[in-house]
């Protein structure tokens, strides 16, 4: 329900304002009710609403898929262009920018899926940084109303929620567009900055916040205390002055640091391989669940089977651990994947039906057509690949006419490829002539792009995996397109995509010189590669759910969650802790500050408002339609009030993390941000229509855009150009994100 656009909440004037008000579910009772009704009227009523949906189909149809896929699109595209972008310290600096946008890009999507916007919002961060500053700063003939941090930040944030209450009041009593309201705010807001930073301290600088305690004559004490080396990790003693109370207390919570290079963990690799391992388990095990019919009776010898499996899998992967050189680690591997594949087999013998009705191989022009389009794209990015020099540094405008022209008509043949496989997208989507024409525009600004910012040896890593990538998405389609013929059909396909991606591994190995390909990226395909052929087989040797099971919908669901959690664990220990011989090597040190457990929290909260809440229900309400929405007892002004409010609490928490960052802020600090707190919301799968969104979307636009701000330099790229590819993304994941709601709007009405 939650991911349906808000008219359908409200579409039907049977629902009580009760109802209404308890879509959220955040009664698990009433959960539970909705489940059963589900469950009961899927087989006895022909409703797209009510019709068993597979994983797959669900996943697609939720808002923030496109910006999961933009995020591993962008993600990989600079890992492959830069040497920074996949290390520890590269990562650093994305989560830094990625936690202050994220914040207020969550917080705005909020308000975009309850119908407004609100272009005061980057100024409001400055706005309320600014005024704890000149709270706390000392009485003076140039100074502040020297109050103490544990009233300056508090009356802040007063500040702040009244300009949020007082948008939402005018927007009600005017009637007025939001964008009109808030931009007054803005300009108010604005001048306001302005004026009080020249009159105030005769300074467009503001600062700093009062930091150190001092001594009659006003000289800040001093205290001997032991502090880590963020380089070499070694703990010195040292001399340094003493903090004021508040202003330690309000550091420590707003911008404590984590230095990666003062915590050693000799483990770590082992735990973070580990957590990382269980967790794919997991979630293939959470995949099996949601996708397989379960057994009246479990079959012991598949139990047995599973078990042995599991051991095979764990002894390969310890040996692959403990030994070294191409033989052992191919052998080791060939054994861990034999374990993998038993113990999945074995899972589903235990737990899942027999497949009965296979079918026959039926090779048809709708499925053969786009598996040799698949084919031979990745085919052409190897052969792409192989054209260009893998240490050639120099851009492509800069090489002689002939490699110029031979790297013009390569990106146009990649052009006419995208194109076709565009073509059969829309064949399979009923996409419109005016969305084709958008992806071309896409395809076009991408080509430019790259064509103007990208090195020969970029442009090689760039044409391997964007046609790779292209081949295997067109090889899904005909994936599933086989699976509407037989079941057969698709293990067919899926295998065929298999060997293919095995494949593309070992010409990765053979023609790369980098480490990060030759074995990191080596590795990744061959594990999905051994995961795709396993579900191949699987989904040819057990039977595929068609209606609603509530007891392994939860248990999938739960296994999915423990499974990503365990991921997260894994990534987070990684990022956290070092090794004895990585500071022995003198890494390069990477501090994580306490604004992205912020960013973290503040996501995983409105995710939870928005999808467990009654108000999350009564924003997507108002959103879709608000007049339905009033006449179903939906509070619509109080909830855009509330919504503003948290708009302007997001802006302060945000200059609170600024503020004492920086110590200091300048006067224009926000000005012109709005922009691309929307943009990510955009990109994150919000509509500007509203009604439709997620926050966690948002979230994961914030991350892409930050991965496009920080890849750039990795890149040695001009930083100038950032804003066109900003636009390029914007568009790109507009023109996305209408394709998937469209193809997640076809499988549901299928």
């Amino acid at each position: 329900q939650r991911q349906t656009r808000g008219e359908d909440l409200v579409s039907e004037a049977t629902i009580s304002p009760d109802a209404a008000g308890s879509t959220g579910g955040d009664q698990p009772s009433g959960q539970s009710n909705v489940d059963a009704a589900l469950a009961t009227s899927a087989a006895a009523v022909k409703d797209e609403r009510l019709a068993y949906r597979g994983p797959f189909q669900k996943l697609l149809g939720q808002p923030e898929i496109g910006a999961i896929i933009g995020a591993i699109t962008v993600w990989a595209f600079f890992w492959a262009v830069t040497q920074k972008f996949g290390t520890v310290a590269g990562a650093q600096p994305v989560l830094d920018v990625a936690a202050t946008l994220g914040i207020m890009s969550v917080a705005v999507a909020m308000l975009m899926i309850g119908g407004e916007f609100d272009l005061s919002s980057g100024a409001m961060t400055g706005a309320t940084g600014l005024l704890a500053i000149y709270l706390a700063l000392e009485v003076g003939e140039l100074g502040g109303a020297g109050l103490s941090l544990w009233w300056a930040v508090p009356l802040s944030l007063v500040f702040a929620l009244g300009i949020g209450w007082w948008n939402g009041f005018l927007l009600e009593r005017t009637k007025l567009p939001s964008f009109i309201v808030t931009l007054s705010t803005f300009f108010i807001l604005q001048g306001m900055k302005l004026g009080f930073a020249k009159l105030l301290v005769d300074n467009i600088q503001v600062g700093p916040i009062p930091r150190f305690q001092l001594d009659a004559e006003g000289t800040p004490l001093t205290e001997q205390a032991e502090v880590c080396n963020q380089v070499t990790g070694e703990v010195e003693m040292v001399t340094r002055e003493l903090e004021r109370g508040d202003y330690a207390f309000f550091q420590n919570i707003f911008a404590a640091e984590w230095a990666r290079n003062c915590h050693t963990l000799a483990s770590r690799d082992g735990i973070y391989n580990s957590l990382v391992l269980i967790g794919v388990a997991l979630l293939v095990f959470a995949l099996y669940e949601l996708n397989f019919t379960r057994k009246d009776t479990a079959n012991p010898t598949g139990l047995g089977v599973f078990a042995g499996g599991a051991a095979l899998a764990v002894f390969g992967y310890v040996q692959l651990h403990n030994t070294d050189g191409v033989g052992a680690n191919t052998t080791w591997g060939l054994v861990m994947a034999a374990g993998i594949a038993a113990c999945l087999i074995g899972l589903g013998i235990w737990r899942y039906a027999p497949n009965e009705s296979r079918g026959s191989l039926a090779l048809t022009r709708e499925v053969v057509q786009p598996a040799v389009i698949g084919v031979l794209l990745m085919v052409a990015g190897v052969i792409a690949a192989r054209l260009f020099n893998s240490n050639g540094e120099d851009r492509l405008f800069t090489l002689g006419a002939d490699r110029a022209q031979s790297a013009i008509l390569i990106l146009l043949l990649i052009a006419g490829a995208f194109l076709i496989a565009g073509s059969l997208i829309s064949q399979a989507t009923s996409v419109n002539l005016g969305n084709r024409i958008s992806g071309l525009s896409g395809v076009v600004l991408v080509m430019a792009v790259i064509f103007l910012l990208i090195t020969e040896q970029g442009l090689r890593a760039v044409l391997f995996v964007g046609l790779a990538a292209a081949g295997m998405f067109v090889l899904a389609i005909a994936a599933f397109r086989a699976g509407l013929s037989s079941a057969m059909t698709r293990t067919a396909v899926l295998l065929l995509a298999a060997g293919m991606t095995v494949w593309l591994a070992y010409m990765v190995q053979v023609e790369s010189t980098s480490t990060k390909f030759r074995s990191e990226l080596f590795t990744v395909m061959l594990v999905g590669a051994l995961l795709v052929a396993i579900w191949a087989v699987a989904s040819l040797m057990f039977e595929q759910r068609k209606a609603v099971d509530l007891g392994a919908d939860r248990t999938g669901r739960l296994i999915g969650l423990l499974g990503l959690v365990s991921m997260a664990a894994g990534v987070v220990i990684r990022l956290l802790f070092v090794t004895v011989s990585e500071l022995d090597r003198q890494i390069a040190p990477a501090k994580f500050s306490v604004r992205i457990l912020w960013f973290v929290g503040f996501a995983a909260f409105a995710t939870w408002l928005l999808a467990r809440t009654k108000f999350g229900g009564w924003t997507f309400a108002v959103g879709g339609n608000q007049a339905a929405a009033r006449q179903v007892g939906v509070p619509a002004a109080r909830t855009k009030t509330q919504l503003f409010m948290i708009v302007s609490g997001a802006a302060w928490l945000v200059g609170m993390l600024l503020a004492f960052r920086l110590n200091s802020l300048q006067a224009s600090t926000g000005d012109g941000l709005e922009f691309e707190y929307i943009i990510a919301a955009v990109v994150g799968g919000n509509l500007l229509s509203g009604g439709y969104g997620s926050a966690l979307g948002a979230a994961i636009g914030a991350l892409i855009m930050a991965m496009a701000r920080q890849g750039i330099p990795f890149a040695l790229w001009n930083t100038d150009w950032r804003f066109l590819v900003l636009g390029v993304i914007l568009l790109l994941a507009a023109v996305g994100n209408l394709f998937i709601k469209s193809k997640a709007d076809n499988l549901r009405k299928a």
